[in-house]
């Protein structure tokens, strides 16, 4: 395409110069867009706002794709052809490298939802019973799956299951009822706490734990208006329970969400 000779004209060769240009952009393009996903899933799936992950990703997998094009293209082209691109080969480049970047970002963005469409299938049709109809209505605790992101993968739980999460030094664990420890992907709590968001029985009573309703096991009222809330299970094997002082600016809004959760 690039010279323009094709195999049945007579004194065609292989271009290898060019073919060399074309490996080494496709491959920078891809390796910039799969690392975009990888960051974006963790810090935006699709399942938490879908319309604004797959405006972001067209917006800055696109982008980034045709960045990466015209800083690496040029520089492939001095090294393997031994000349600089002219204008026109360059702008028709970029207008082939963003098109394909695109049908790239839609093919993933059709493949993640038609996976999420099968599991929401799959999992309702493991909830009926004989006739089609669920056996029962699930309770407002168990009623949807979290998936929980981390280094490995993700990892789905029921709400029930999750006792609570707690930061330390930017690293963020998942700790389960039955005691289990896992550690999460997310940078922050300030992620996590918008995917909860949906989810009535988690508080963020401090800026090191999100807990569960679940949890909690005893409150302690404090001078200056504090609390000492009792979790379980502990951090610590040692330990009975993890004791976590929430500040008088939260302690109101803490009782709040306990007994309203509690009520509800």
């Amino acid at each position: 395409m690039f010279t323009k000779s094709f195999p049945w004209q007579e004194g065609y060769s292989f271009p290898w110069p060019y073919f060399l240009t074309v490996a080494t952009v496709m491959l920078s393009c891809w390796e910039f867009n799969l690392r975009l996903f990888w960051r974006l899933d963790t810090s935006l799936p699709f399942y938490i706002h879908p319309l604004k992950r797959i405006a972001r990703q067209l917006v800055f997998n696109g982008s980034a794709t045709l960045l990466t094009f015209l800083f690496i293209f040029p520089l492939a082209q001095w090294v393997y052809v031994g000349r600089w691109p002219t204008f026109a080969l360059l702008f028709t480049g970029a207008t082939v490298c963003f098109t394909i970047a695109i049908v790239v970002n839609g093919a993933y963005i059709a493949f993640y939802l038609l996976r999420t469409i099968y599991w929401q299938r799959t999992n309702f049709s493991t909830e009926k019973g004989e006739g089609g109809l669920p056996e029962k209505l699930p309770d407002a605790l168990h009623k949807s799956l979290i998936r929980i992101t981390t280094p490995h993968g993700q990892l789905v739980v029921q709400p029930a299951e999750i006792a609570y999460f707690y930061s330390s030094g930017g690293v963020i664990l998942l700790i389960k009822a039955d005691g289990s420890k896992h550690t999460t992907s997310y940078g922050s709590l300030i992620a996590l706490t918008e995917q909860l968001g949906v989810y009535t029985c988690f508080f963020a009573i401090s800026r090191q734990f999100v807990v569960s309703i679940n949890a909690i096991k005893a409150v302690k009222e404090e001078t200056n208006r504090k609390l000492t809330v009792s979790l379980v299970p502990a951090l610590r094997q040692a330990d009975t329970t993890e004791e976590v002082v929430v500040s008088r600016y939260r302690s109101s809004e803490f009782k709040k969400w306990l007994e309203k959760t509690v009520l509800s």
